[in-house]
């Protein structure tokens, strides 16, 4: 049973997580990527962590409903960043900053269980409920990681490429779309079928590019996709 006051502390791991991204980031300066993705999570999980504590001290059940999943998506989707940019190898030769990225990801796989079986209780899931709300906070993750990761290909270390920004751009607008959906409007089987076959295309589409443009990152969106995609045909088969 995940009580309140455990949520709370995760809430204020989030908040904690959050500042020393910005600490972190200035020891990064000189390594762009990174030091400008920890810039933009702190923000990030600053955000999500305080409406989180806000909502729950206030006592509004539907906003905490709403509130956990985006914290639950939020650590989430830092840890997976952060596991990325340790097998880039982004931090070089600073080796104090692995130790923080490790640290960032047992943090947030700590928190992500939390607010995922916090969730779980108040709406009080069945099995087939319960994957399909994990593979909604892997879309959600995706589609605020891939317009993340936007930063590798724009050209602010000298590599723009024309052909992963439009891919990032129209499926992180696609994926945080049919995350939302999938969460408000999950009793409408077309966008159930929608979904899946943005998502079908994500990773055939990501499985071309990365063949053509290896780079770590889309190897852990294919990962992701391949994940997601069975768990939902098997809701669309026991909810339709």
């Amino acid at each position: 049973m995940i009580d309140d006051k455990k949520v709370l502390i995760s809430g204020v791991l989030t908040s904690i997580v959050g500042i020393l991204h910005i600490f972190i980031g200035f020891l990064a300066i000189g390594l762009l990527e990174l030091s400008v993705t920890l810039f933009i999570f702190s923000v990030f999980l600053l955000l999500i962590s305080l409406r989180l504590i806000t909502i729950m001290r206030k006592n509004h059940l539907d906003e905490t409903r709403r509130a956990v999943i985006s914290c639950a998506t939020g650590s989430f989707l830092n840890a997976v960043t952060m596991f990325t940019h340790i097998l880039i190898s982004s931090p070089s030769d600073r080796f104090l900053l692995y130790g923080f990225l490790f640290l960032f990801i047992a943090i947030d796989f700590y928190n992500f269980l939390i607010f995922f079986m916090k969730k779980i209780q108040l709406d009080q899931m069945d099995k087939a409920d319960k994957l399909s709300y994990f593979t909604i906070v892997i879309i959600r993750g995706l589609g605020l990681g891939l317009l993340f990761n936007v930063l590798a290909w724009i050209g602010i270390s000298g590599n723009f490429n024309p052909i992963m920004v439009i891919y990032i751009l129209t499926f992180s607008i696609l994926n945080m779309i049919f995350g939302e959906q999938l969460y408000n409007k999950k009793e409408m089987k077309k966008i159930q079928m929608r979904a899946l076959l943005v998502l079908t295309l994500g990773l055939v589409f990501e499985t071309i590019l990365c063949y053509f443009f290896p780079n770590p990152k889309s190897l852990v969106d294919i990962i992701l996709y391949s994940v997601t995609i069975p768990v939902r045909i098997y809701y669309i088969k026991n909810k339709f």
